[in-house]
């Protein structure tokens, strides 16, 4: 199963650590690419199901990376009951158009936060 032929794309890597920030949705960024990401995070009965356009990522405090344009592609339900507090999801959300700068701090935010060196 190690060698199956990535059909995406753009490969996408797991990630080590990392947060996203959507208006009132954080989570926990599972992997990303060039082309998006996917992330987990805790689904209240009180949030808004509207996605946001743009987007902050955080990788701890040596990377901060604000105004992505964000567009959501997929968000399913992991988990409905994770203690009680909210059903656990995962969403991809693909990048819209990158200016030139983003693309090089996307670069870098995969170089360091990967977990496949």
């Amino acid at each position: 199963m190690d060698n199956q032929r990535e059909s995406r794309r753009c490969r996408r890597f797991p990630v080590k650590d990392g947060v996203i920030a959507l208006d009132s949705v954080y989570g926990e960024i599972i992997d990303m690419s060039f082309g998006g990401l996917s992330f987990r995070y805790t689904a209240y009965d009180d949030m808004t199901t509207e996605p946001a356009e743009f987007g902050i990522i955080f990788g701890g405090e040596e990377l901060f990376f604000d105004n992505i344009p964000l567009t959501n592609v997929c968000d399913i339900v992991m988990d409905e009951k994770a203690g009680g507090a909210g059903e656990v999801r995962r969403r991809g959300m693909a990048f819209g158009d990158l200016v030139p700068e983003q693309v090089v701090t996307l670069a870098r935010f995969i170089r360091q936060f990967s977990l496949e060196k």
